[in-house]
């Protein structure tokens, strides 16, 4: 699969798949020609793109980022295995990739009633931890984010404000259809980013959210990859809708949490204050609606297909976005996973069963790593040691 990453990130290539270009044809005959060892790799990711059916229309640019979506879930789907964990995280490294979707015209899979193909279940890794932060424009700008916690504006004259600087101008005229961006967190970094309706976006480590410039549909939709705190602008005419790879979440004006994460096996939605309702989403995977109320979490299994819902102190997932983490009797597992997200860093146990810990408390998240695993290593009675830059042995 590593040989077949530069084709999907060639435009050349991907319009010759998808057109009937003479001279493009040409050219690609006499490139096999010259690389006969490329013969299969070619073929294969000709027939990953070709697995999509085709069109004459052009589509809009959340068709196409859907499109790059799908040829990134077929990828997935076909050719994943451990080994290539690395390999499909490679592919992802390139974020500018998505941008050739928005300037080839294609075709798209067939479209389903019941969700908006803006969002369709993406099969997306999380972002790898050596990345910057980058927020990706639909013009194939990409846009580096160098601070650790960085804020986003879309202010409703249309400036969008990145760390106190104007980045764009957009025209007064909005066109018929809003223009995607794409928001990747790494490892190590947070984001606060303020919609165009006023609702206001913590995003935490590891996540990256897709939103228009400016909402216009019925529906006020973003797709969440991760896990992120909104704090939404209550409209009763215009729902604010959050989409995940398994669920679907509709509010009209509230607080909660959302943790998507593509690596845990469970989605977690909690609410602060206000009212949500966890929907059947595009894959069908709830067979019904179900309210959740305030101080309850929702608890859904991607394996299992099953919902929970129990009473919790909310302060418990939400305090992430202060630099906080509380924990009430919690596997030191989980608290160490949230911590390797965090600082991008990672944990080793000289016995696995250590993972298993119970702990209670609160961490302060300090700019330095060091104070807080040293915080950690008391309340877990453990012992904590560096094995490497960015290493940790946990140990009695």
């Amino acid at each position: 699969m590593e040989k077949i990453n530069k084709y999907f990130e060639d435009k050349k290539f991907i319009q010759w798949v998808l057109s009937s270009d003479e001279e493009l044809g040409e050219w690609w005959k006499l490139y096999e020609k010259k690389h006969q060892n490329e013969t299969q790799n070619i073929l294969e990711a000709k027939r990953i793109i070709q697995y999509l059916k085709t069109s004459d229309r052009e589509l809009s640019d959340e068709e196409k980022l859907l499109l790059f979506s799908k040829i990134l879930k077929q990828v997935a789907n076909e050719q994943f295995s451990q080994k290539n964990i690395k390999v499909i995280c490679g592919i992802l490294k390139y974020a500018a990739v998505a941008i050739l979707f928005f300037s080839i015209g294609a075709l798209l899979f067939y479209r389903h009633d019941n969700f908006n193909p803006q969002f369709y279940s993406q099969q997306l890794t999380e972002p790898i931890s050596e990345n910057e932060a980058t927020l990706i424009r639909p013009n194939g700008e990409n846009i580096v984010l160098k601070n650790k916690r960085s804020v986003i504006e879309y202010k409703k004259d249309g400036q969008i404000v990145v760390n106190d600087n104007v980045i764009k101008s957009q025209e007064q005229i909005k066109s018929e259809v809003p223009v995607l961006n794409q928001l990747v967190i790494p490892y190590g970094k947070t984001s606060e980013v303020f919609l165009s309706d006023g609702t206001k976006v913590y995003l935490n480590a590891g996540s990256r959210l897709v939103y228009p410039d400016y909402f216009k549909d019925k529906n006020r939709e973003v797709f969440l990859v991760g896990e992120a705190f909104f704090d939404v602008q209550h409209n009763d005419e215009h729902p604010f809708v959050v989409q995940t790879t398994a669920v679907r979440i509709k509010v009209l004006g509230t607080r909660f949490n959302v943790s998507a994460y593509p690596a845990d096996k469970i989605v977690e939605t909690v609410l602060a204050e206000g009212k949500v309702r966890l929907e059947e989403n595009n894959s069908g995977l709830l067979s019904e609606s179900i309210d959740l109320l305030p101080n309850q979490l929702a608890s859904f299994n991607k394996s299992t297909k099953e919902m929970k819902i129990r009473e919790v102190n909310t302060d418990d997932y939400v305090l992430w976005k202060e630099n906080l983490f509380k924990f009430e009797s919690t596997d030191l597992s989980r608290v160490v996973k949230k911590l390797e997200r965090y600082y991008n860093i990672r944990f080793i146990y000289g016995d696995p069963l250590l993972g298993t810990i119970k702990i209670s408390g609160k961490l302060e998240l300090e700019e330095n790593s060091k104070e807080t695993l040293n915080r950690l290593a008391v309340a877990a009675s453990v012992k904590i040691t560096q094995k490497g830059e960015n290493v940790y042995e946990i140990n009695r």
